[in-house]
């Protein structure tokens, strides 16, 4: 993706997208349901905090908007 074209800014509304999304994913064993579920309360808590004092749109880090798939080395450090 072309420098110019990164996204450069989230909005909080995008937040419920991620919590929908996961609470959508079907189980697939305890511990990875104990990571979503817990996934999905950190985030709702993050949203509703964004909400209360306003906040609409929040900034990306430079570094933030470039580390696309920083998942994946957790998953072969691991």
């Amino acid at each position: 993706m072309p420098e110019e074209r990164q996204r450069k800014s989230m909005r909080t509304s995008e937040l419920d997208k991620m919590i929908n999304k996961l609470q959508s994913l079907d189980r697939v064993d305890g511990t990875s349901e104990y990571y979503k579920n817990n996934a999905i309360a950190y985030l709702s808590d993050l949203a509703n905090y964004l909400d209360r004092i306003g906040v609409r749109t929040i900034k990306m880090r430079p570094e933030a908007a470039t580390s696309s798939g920083a998942h994946r080395l957790f998953r072969k450090w691991r």
